[in-house]
C-alpha cells in the first residue's frame, strides 16, 4: 500500500502464521468456500449493541490528555524523523493516532487521564508501519521497531 493509505492504519500487530496442524484445520474448514466470507462464518457475534459503543466513544473522548502529554507524543513523532535510521518519520496523523490511541488504553485501564507509558506501551503499535528504515539501517539489519524503541527510551517523558 502507499504510504498515504498505510497511515491511515491505527494499529500494525504482528501476527504469526499457524503452525502446520492449524493451516490443515483452516483450509479444510474453509478451503471449499466459494464467494465472500461473512463474519458468522468464522465465529464472530455481535458483543455490543450501538448504545454501549457510543458510550465507550464517549468514555474515551472524556479521557484528558494534559499539555505535558501532548508535548511527549509530539516530541517522541519529532524524533522518529530526526533519526538517521529512519528514511521517512512518522506524520503529524501519526501524533494524532497515537495521542487517541493512548486516551482509550486511559479508559480501558480505568482511567480519565493519559500517563506516558499509554504512549510508551502504544508507540510501536501506532508507529511501525508509518515510518520507513533508511538504506544504511536496513543494510545493517535493523528493525523498525528495535529503532521506535530506542527512540521512546531516549525521549524524555514527563513526571
Amino acid at each position: 500500500m502507499p504510504e498515504a493509505q498505510l497511515d491511515r492504519f491505527l494499529f500494525k500487530l504482528l501476527v504469526e502464521y499457524p503452525d502446520a496442524e492449524e493451516e490443515k484445520r483452516i483450509v479444510s474448514q474453509y478451503g471449499e468456500r466459494i464467494g465472500a466470507p461473512v463474519p458468522k462464518d468464522f465465529g464472530i457475534e455481535k458483543q455490543v449493541d450501538s448504545a454501549t459503543l457510543t458510550a465507550a466513544t464517549e468514555t474515551v473522548q472524556s479521557v484528558k490528555l494534559v499539555e505535558d502529554v501532548v508535548d511527549y507524543v509530539v516530541r517522541l513523532i519529532r524524533a522518529t524523523r530526526e533519526t538517521a535510521d529512519l528514511e521517512n518519520g512518522a506524520s503529524p496523523r501519526a501524533a494524532i493516532m497515537l495521542a487517541n490511541a493512548a486516551r482509550a488504553r486511559a479508559a480501558i485501564s480505568g482511567r480519565d487521564y493519559v500517563i506516558p507509558d499509554d504512549v510508551k506501551t502504544l508507540a510501536p503499535s501506532v508507529l511501525r508501519h508509518r515510518t520507513i528504515l533508511s538504506p544504511a539501517a536496513e543494510i545493517e539489519g535493523r528493525q523498525v521497531d528495535s529503532i521506535i524503541a530506542e527512540l521512546v527510551e531516549r525521549t524524555e517523558a514527563p513526571r
